[in-house]
């Protein structure tokens, strides 16, 4: 029977858009057995098929908002123009800034230049539009802050709507919205490709991957992952730069 993966990239995956070696091994034996395996990431479409190409079957991107499969979108719930904003309006208010992202490009909202150099050169020049007056369709929104206080404040003021998943303190945050997130597009994909809950395993680190935990049968915490998601994993592996990965699945007897 079908299984299928789903794999967070930061701290899961990749550390600062490096994917360890032996990573890359094991996504390549999983596609060898037959299996699905996707990126479930709150990062950017075009950011996660360049950083993994052809290592995987798909990708779950902008926190489970824009669903890639063979290269081919298969799902995307895209903010309304009064969601944006909404949003918008509500970032200005905490004297904060953004990225808000589409399928193809990243649109700096409110960023000072520091931050949009540091945007430009994560993501490359080509994929951030500073000036745009393009209407375009805009999945999920990175949040950007200048100190702890005010990015305690976001977290506070989104509260009820959003999952607020901080890079560790760097000054930007990625966000998941409660009404879809990367639980509602697991459950989706496993209705889609017919396969049972109890053969989806779903590896994670971070606060946004809690949903991923609400959805998938395995539920794989990293050793490095925050302690919230560690007490909902059915396993906790070794830490990403200890071949995590590996070493859980081979407990679950996948490889």
């Amino acid at each position: 029977m079908k299984k299928i993966f789903f794999f967070d990239i930061d701290g899961t995956l990749a550390l600062h858009g490096v994917i360890p070696q032996s990573n890359k091994d094991v996504l390549m034996k999983l596609q060898e057995k037959g299996y699905l395996t996707f990126i479930c990431t709150g990062r950017a479409p075009f950011y996660a098929q360049h950083l993994f190409g052809n290592l995987v079957s798909g990708f779950v991107t902008c926190n489970g908002r824009y669903i890639l499969y063979h290269a081919q979108k298969l799902y995307g719930k895209v903010f309304s123009k009064q969601e944006l904003a909404y949003y918008q309006k509500k970032i200005q208010s905490l004297h904060a800034g953004a990225m808000f992202v589409s399928d193809q490009v990243a649109v700096p909202y409110l960023l000072d230049q520091q931050q949009i150099h540091s945007i430009q050169n994560e993501y490359g020049p080509q994929c951030v539009q500073i000036e745009d007056n393009v209407e375009r369709p805009f999945y999920t929104f990175d949040l950007f802050y200048h100190t702890l206080q005010q990015r305690d404040e976001m977290i506070e003021a989104f509260q009820d709507e959003l999952v607020i998943n901080d890079h560790g303190g760097t000054g930007s945050a990625d966000c998941s919205t409660v009404d879809f997130d990367k639980g509602h597009a697991i459950a989706y994909l496993l209705e889609h490709f017919q396969i049972p809950q109890d053969h989806s395993y779903a590896f994670g680190d971070g606060y946004n991957d809690q949903a991923m935990f609400r959805e998938a049968g395995h539920c794989i915490a990293m050793g490095n992952a925050v302690d919230v998601l560690k007490q909902k994993a059915t396993y906790v592996t070794d830490s990403i730069d200890r071949d995590g990965i590996l070493k859980a699945l081979q407990h679950e007897g996948i490889l």
